[in-house]
């Protein structure tokens, strides 16, 4: 490939990514319309959907948000019905977030369609390929969250 071609292929997935990242803003906005929520509180509870359970201080370090922010956001979707807060069994002094059924019913219902669509389009590529793209977008997040630290500074 020309060193020409290379540089429109490369200027091409730029745009494409650019386009993907507003495209995700879009889509991240209208869920959290339909959730009547704002988006640093939909922002949370994605987060509270991690394998495990976070403390309410693990959830602040995961969202960015001071101890008080994230206090508020807990209350707030705690009111719309989508979190619960409960006592660690093993370690009563530890508090987890939660999310509800109510909160799984609602993601599942807008996000199932697009996991069913994203799945049946990506049968189409084979094992190495999915492996490139993984480590493309590995290597893509990364790149934010240092840029986004380099900011903070």
């Amino acid at each position: 490939m020309g060193t020409t071609a290379r540089a429109d292929l490369l200027a091409e997935l730029g745009q494409v990514m650019q386009t993907y990242q507003r495209a995700i803003d879009v889509l991240d906005q209208r869920v959290a319309d339909r959730l009547g929520l704002n988006r640093t509180d939909m922002r949370c509870l994605e987060l509270l959907f991690a394998p495990s359970p976070l403390s309410p201080g693990e959830l602040a370090t995961a969202a960015g948000l001071t101890t008080g922010g994230v206090t508020t956001a807990i209350d707030r979707l705690e009111r719309a019905g989508y979190v619960t807060r409960e006592r660690d069994s093993a370690d009563r002094r530890r508090v987890t977030v939660h999310p509800t059924d109510q909160a799984r019913r609602v993601v599942a219902e807008i996000y199932g369609p697009i996991v069913a669509e994203g799945d049946a389009h990506l049968a189409r590529y084979d094992d190495a390929t999915l492996r490139h793209m993984i480590e493309f977008l590995t290597f893509a997040t990364d790149q934010q969250h240092r840029h986004a630290e380099r900011l903070t500074r």
